[in-house]
């Protein structure tokens, strides 16, 4: 427990949780007419509970094998939707809707693809501990 009266979810159900939230969003992705302004803000909600069982489980934690995989697999899904929703903002600009700008969106899939570098490879030791001290202040 992390707080009085508060029950920690088991491990699994963070990952279960952005495991859901990147079905219902893809499948939302794949209507005739997706909701741009819908997705883009449902999209960063994922990010920001991707980023809150990565921060517990994987760099505070003694993640599982299967943690591990949860966590590469959720990266690649919000990689996947960042580009496809950069794709439809570049055809249909709904920033004045939602005050989320393409610009935005390019960001957090830097952020993204960093991570991914940084656990998975593919990034040298020196950028490895510049992404991990600018995104978490330590190396």
């Amino acid at each position: 427990m992390n707080e009085p009266g508060v029950v920690e979810p088991l491990r699994s159900a963070r990952w279960d949780a952005v495991a859901f939230l990147a079905e219902k969003n893809a499948k939302d992705m794949a209507a005739p007419q997706p909701n741009l302004p819908f997705l883009l803000v449902a999209w960063f909600r994922q990010i920001e509970i991707f980023h809150d069982a990565e921060t517990e489980r994987i760099i505070g934690g003694s993640p599982t094998d299967e943690e591990r995989q949860a966590h590469r697999q959720a990266l690649a899904m919000l990689i996947w939707q960042g580009e496809s929703l950069g794709g439809c903002l570049r055809e249909h600009d709904v920033s004045a809707q939602v005050a989320i700008k393409l610009s935005d969106v390019e960001a957090a899939l830097e952020e993204l693809y960093d991570r991914q570098r940084v656990f998975y490879g593919g990034m040298t030791e020196e950028r490895r501990a510049q992404v991990l001290n600018e995104v978490f202040g330590a190396s």
